[in-house]
């Protein structure tokens, strides 16, 4: 037995109750509608994707077939200042840093699904103004890219930057925190 939009109906369910667990479920009760088909399914993701992050916006090139989406929140924006924190703290130069290659691949663990889709994570550790690091995404027109995929892995890279967050001031206390007694010295307050 085939039923159509099946796994519409359980894509958005699942991309729901991951918003829910994350407490964003507002989100989902703003952009999905009440019924569920397959055109109302890509609407509902089209919302979604300028809802997740706060700061959105949206250009199509019809001369190059493609659309930009460039995506910026709070929570990239803090993470970007707190890696770039911890890599003043370890003279670690921003291509290096650990924390900013980390979130380069969780990136693109969940946005490397398809050839017409492309991503740029733009990394600003002293940023300029506000939202000035974001993720820009290039949805190449050429093809079919599942919306419904983008979508998801966009509520799960928002969720990885929260936690993210939370780990590295987590650990800049501790080192601010520390104390260390270097051999034959008082005691001193890293």
């Amino acid at each position: 037995m085939v039923i159509d939009g099946f796994d519409e109906i359980l894509n958005t369910l699942y991309i729901a109750k991951r918003l829910y667990d994350m407490g964003r479920y507002e989100v989902a009760e703003a952009n999905f509608f009440d019924t569920v088909d397959y055109d109302v399914y890509y609407e509902n993701m089209y919302g979604l994707i300028e809802n997740i992050f706060e700061s959105y916006y949206c250009q199509y090139y019809e001369r190059h077939g493609m659309e930009i989406h460039v995506l910026s929140d709070p929570v990239i924006v803090d993470f970007c200042l707190l890696a770039g924190e911890y890599g003043k703290a370890h003279k670690i130069p921003d291509g290096q840093n650990p924390y900013i290659q980390e979130a380069r691949q969780k990136i693109g663990r969940h946005l490397n699904f398809s050839y017409c889709l492309d991503w740029r994570f733009m990394v600003h550790t002293e940023p300029k103004r506000p939202f000035h690091s974001r993720i820009g995404i290039f949805i190449y027109q050429d093809d079919y890219v599942d919306l419904g995929w983008l979508a998801y892995g966009l509520v799960e890279i928002y969720e990885w930057f929260s936690d993210a967050c939370m780990r590295l001031r987590d650990i800049l206390q501790k080192k601010k925190a520390d104390i260390v007694q270097l051999p034959g010295e008082e005691v001193k307050a890293a």
